[in-house]
């Protein structure tokens, strides 16, 4: 029963992954909301964001690119986009995480070969390819230069998602001859 231990020790893992996303993501997006609703309360906070998420950095003695702006300054729109793409982004990641955990527990409780698990898949997949497409194109608040596009290319939210659709067709694959090997017996 070794496998077992090891897709019970993951799942354990992805639980408390997907718990400490859940409490890190309403950290940040309640205290990025309380910056962006009064930043008068900190003048001389800067914004320093260059199009990616993971980059994205709120500072005090930041350099003065054209890239760092104060956050009096960003225009309530942009500080919309801002805190609705965290949010998006977030938030499938927790979904990816949480279908993750379905397909684990039923693999864990036997049920290998369930058509959710193809389902399960499937989802993560379309999750996968929502954030290439958040992640493609952001829109950047430049100051007196007004509002830029960037437009990148995250290649590992593609094969994310062709890997995902891959194994949702293993496990159909799966479903299809536990079918036939029960009608058999």
């Amino acid at each position: 029963m070794k496998r077992n231990k090891i897709i019970q020790n993951t799942l354990i893992l992805n639980r408390i992954t997907f718990w400490l996303l859940v409490v890190i993501l309403t950290g940040i997006t309640l205290g990025v909301g309380y910056l962006f609703a009064f930043p008068e309360s900190y003048p001389n906070l800067r914004i320093l964001n260059d199009g990616n998420p993971s980059t994205f950095n709120l500072c005090t003695e930041c350099d003065f690119t054209p890239k760092s702006i104060l956050l009096s300054e960003i225009v309530p729109g942009m500080k919309l986009w801002i805190l609705l793409r965290l949010s998006i982004v977030g938030l499938l990641t927790i979904l990816i995480i949480h279908f993750t955990i379905k397909i684990l527990r039923s693999v864990r409780d036997l049920k290998t070969f369930h058509n959710q698990n193809t389902l399960h898949f499937r989802q993560i997949a379309i999750c996968a390819l929502v954030l290439f497409l958040i992640n493609t194109f952001n829109f950047i608040d430049e100051g007196q230069s007004g509002i830029g596009l960037e437009i990148d290319f995250p290649v590992h939210w593609v094969i994310i998602s062709l890997f995902s659709l891959s194994l949702g067709e293993v496990f159909k694959e799966g479903q299809q001859l536990q079918e036939d090997k029960d009608a058999v017996i």
